[in-house]
């Protein structure tokens, strides 16, 4: 049996110690059961930024909509229920037009 592998450009969201939101743009990879991001899209053995094992303790989280910079943003956070503060959040800008958007290249 092949492995299934899914990647893409993913946008991680997250807030620094004074309370300013940033955000990176991140090249996701999930295989198998992991999780994993970089700054570019993978070459021969590179090492990820962060990682995350997903298995049936893995949650995702509805943080609902926050504002980065003026403009309002939908984010997401998944975690492993055992270690709470290994988190992965992402947003999404305005779903809406990435759906219209999406459509119209069908």
């Amino acid at each position: 049996m092949s492995k299934v592998v899914h990647e893409g450009w993913m946008v991680r969201y997250g807030r620094r110690k004074i309370g300013r939101s940033f955000i990176h743009m991140r090249y996701f990879v999930l295989e198998n059961r992991l999780l994993a991001y970089y700054k570019r899209k993978p070459q021969d053995n590179q090492v990820p930024l962060n990682t995350m094992l997903i298995d049936g303790n893995c949650r995702v989280e509805d943080r609902g909509l926050k504002t980065h910079h003026g403009h309002m943003v939908y984010v997401l956070s998944v975690y492993n229920k055992k270690e709470k503060y290994h988190r992965i959040t992402f947003y999404a800008g305005n779903m809406l037009v990435s759906i219209k958007r999406r459509n119209e290249k069908r």
